[in-house]
């Protein structure tokens, strides 16, 4: 059985409880049948929505599996909102990001949404509908008709800092929650580039929504369809009445027909989502964390060693955080024609390959896995769809046939975003293996958009708004070694990570920024990257541009439901003491090797 790691205010390591005794109004499990494999059929930051199927041969928009336990403790399930673990299965959503107008008023009708907060339990118990769902329409053509899918109305709240204030609520114990994304807004790269930078940067980063209105908090309205989604944003913005003020609706929805799955620069997404340990049965090569690098205050909620905080730290919680979660909500432009021409004006030309494998080719070597979500670390030169399959997609660490880029280039986003397994050379400054258990994220995001159209294919400019609404949880946002912020500046705009292996081949350049998300800052704007050509290894590809621009976001504490209640309650949900916080002091900057 899972339990909780307990802290004391003073550090000292208390009894494990098998979850929140505590936990007001405890909603029973679904019945405990053995719950079937829960899988991936639409899209989310790197996560999709989880559709439980019985495991296939091959992986694809429907078939990548996260697979929960059946003997999890049901306090645990219904403690923590669902979004969180096991994540929500959905087609649409909506974020209703707020301020309060009124927090005596707001206290009380958060007491009637409670009902509707969606818990973990809640989730489990939509993906066995599902799943049945699923066997009852087999064989009938797709897209199904909306009498045939299961209604999903799904909710999750959560508070920025200024929110928490608002409401009484202290530090659950991080520093970048409490500072807000904006003012770390900078320090992200989402920095304008100045006038006198290359025109084809992007001259705007954040929009005036995101720079000048209030966020004290969401509210997470996901769905099966357009129309259920709607009914429940309208519900949701009823009930809290004058109590908020909505201040922006942000719309995702997953792409249509065949693009179902992929992010809109094409690429197959949510392959590599984290197992937790205690809660998910792991595929092959699936990477494993403890469950407290996403949940606060389950085992493995701690501060990552390195040579700068002898050797890491349990981080102390209050109590009525454990089982809460911090999430990181960014509005990611893509500028998808641009992306494609620069594909295409840079391909990477081999004896028997067409212009079109070429170009693929390239956009493999930067995201560092095939649009189908084969990874090129199994299959380098030319997609080999055998690696599709679930047992095979994730199994690998960039260490086979020999450590180094020969196959993988280390600049490649899904390498610098999560490197999997490195082989520190014996006087690195900061070792990077220790640190890769705790830098894994839960990844929960979804497209918005149109598709391209036609006039952009063919002036190969961006002139629809299209993107990734990004979301994920974490226990730490910005310390050396996990969570969002330090993966963005520590890893993706740091130009000197990953450092050489040991017994790896010599780099003989720097691998570069990340050429999906890195951000490149400062007047003299340059975005490059190495590695993707391995007959070439001692040269840069020269990005002149964004692909990805940041016009948003916010940090959310997302709080288990005996807090909710503790708000509901009108209590001071207090800090430990600052001592006892982790994070504390200035937020990590970029780290390698």
């Amino acid at each position: 059985m899972l339990t909780l790691r307990s802290v004391s205010a003073a550090g000292r390591r208390c009894k494990p409880t098998p979850l929140l005794a505590l936990a007001a109004t405890p909603r029973t499990l679904p019945s405990s049948t053995a719950l079937p494999r829960y899988q991936f059929s639409s899209i989310r930051s790197r996560g999709m929505a989880q559709v439980p199927v019985s495991r296939p041969a091959k992986c694809g928009p429907e078939n990548r599996a996260i697979v929960p336990l059946k003997d999890i403790d049901p306090k645990l399930l219904n403690n923590i909102q669902g979004d969180i673990f096991p994540t929500f299965p959905k087609k649409v959503e909506q974020f209703i990001f707020f301020s309060i107008t009124d927090a005596v008023a707001f206290r009380q009708k958060l007491g009637e949404f409670r009902e509707h907060i969606t818990t973990a339990a809640r989730v489990i118990k939509n993906l066995e509908d599902i799943e049945e769902c699923r066997k009852k329409n087999k064989g009938l053509p797709k897209p199904w008709p909306k009498d045939r899918l299961v209604k999903l109305i799904q909710y999750q709240i959560g508070f920025s800092h200024t929110g928490m204030d608002e409401l009484n609520i202290g530090s659950p114990g991080d520093q970048a929650l409490m500072q807000g994304q904006k003012s770390q807004a900078r320090q992200l790269g989402d920095e304008p580039a100045p006038e006198s930078t290359n025109t084809k940067f992007v001259g705007k980063h954040w929009t005036k929504d995101w720079t000048e209105k209030r966020i004290d908090g969401v509210i997470l309205a996901a769905s099966e369809c357009d129309e259920t989604c709607q009914e429940a944003v309208d519900q949701a913005v009823a009930i809290f009445g004058n109590s908020i003020k909505v201040e922006i609706i942000e719309s995702g929805k997953v792409r249509p027909n065949e693009h179902e799955g992929h992010e809109h620069f094409g690429y197959l997404d949510g392959v590599s989502q984290p197992a937790l340990r205690g809660l998910v049965d792991p595929n092959p090569g699936q990477l494993r964390c403890e469950p407290g690098v996403v949940i606060l205050g389950l085992d493995g909620d701690v501060t990552p060693p390195t040579p700068f905080n002898n050797g890491g730290a349990v981080n102390k919680r209050p109590p009525w955080a454990i089982g809460g979660s911090i999430m990181a909500f960014r509005k990611l432009k893509q500028r998808v024609p641009e992306f494609n021409k620069f594909l295409v004006a840079n391909a990477l030309k081999r004896p028997g390959l067409s212009d079109k494998e070429a170009a693929e080719l390239r956009g493999a070597k930067m995201v560092g896995r095939w649009k189908s979500g084969v990874p090129i670390d199994l299959s380098p030169e030319k997609e080999d769809t055998t690696f599709l399959d679930p047992t095979l997609i994730n199994n690998f660490r960039y260490d086979s046939p020999e450590p180094g880029q020969a196959r993988c280039p280390f600049s490649a986003h899904v390498r610098k975003t999560s490197p999997r397994k490195h082989i520190d050379p014996d006087d690195a400054r900061v070792p990077l293996a220790p640190l890769l258990p705790h830098a894994l994220m839960m990844r929960a995001g979804i497209p918005y958009g149109r598709e391209v159209t036609p006039e952009e294919e063919q002036t190969q400019i961006t002139s629809e708004d299209r993107g990734l609404l990004f979301v994920s949880y974490q226990n730490l946002l910005h310390v050396i070694g996990t969570g969002f912020g330090f993966i963005q500046q520590g890893w993706a705009n740091n130009a000197g990570f990953p450092g050489p292996e040991k017994d790896a081949p010599a780099q003989a350049v720097p691998p570069g920024l990340d050429p999906i998300i890195g951000n490149a800052v400062g007047d003299v704007r340059i975005r490059q990257t190495s590695g993707e050509d391995p007959s070439l290894m001692d040269q840069n590809l020269v990005i002149p541009e964004d692909f990805v621009v940041a016009e948003g976001g916010e940090y959310f504490f997302i709080p288990p439901m005996v807090a909710i209640d503790g708000i509901i309650q009108g209590e001071k949900l207090d800090p430990l003491p600052a001592s006892g916080a982790p994070g504390v002091g200035a937020p990590a900057g970029p780290a390698s090797s």
